[in-house]
């Protein structure tokens, strides 16, 4: 569990350093300003069900460990509507890009994808 969360604190930086990133890129560049919206609300929507799934995680061991014999979702239908949530204001208001927004549900798969790599090349 402690492996989790420090994986959690690494997938956080990294989304803080992205967000300034798109922030710079929607405030300097003002053609891209949709793309830059529509990326961050994405990546938000994808670290809060990231938030939600290690939540799961945590609850599913925990129940594991003290063997109660209750049976714990995986969280699907929360995680599935955060990311329903993100596409719908995208949709709704034109600050946002569609395409971007989708492609921002996917960061922080992406970044642990990336931290795998680069964690097997170091070693």
């Amino acid at each position: 569990m402690n492996d989790l969360s420090a994986h959690m604190r690494t997938v956080l930086r990294l989304a803080c350093m992205f967000y300034a990133c798109c922030l710079l890129l929607w405030a300097f560049v003002p053609s891209f300003q949709a793309q830059a919206a529509g990326l961050l609300l994405g990546s938000v929507a994808s670290l809060v069900n990231a938030q939600l799934l290690m939540a799961k995680i945590n609850q599913i061991s925990k129940m594991a460990v003290e063997n109660t014999g209750k049976r714990v979702s995986i969280g699907f239908v929360s995680r599935a509507s955060t990311s329903l949530i993100a596409v719908m204001i995208s949709l709704k208001f034109p600050q946002f890009d569609l395409v971007c927004t989708i492609i921002g549900l996917f960061f922080v798969q992406m970044a642990t994808l990336l931290m795998g790599i680069f964690s097997y090349f170091k070693k």
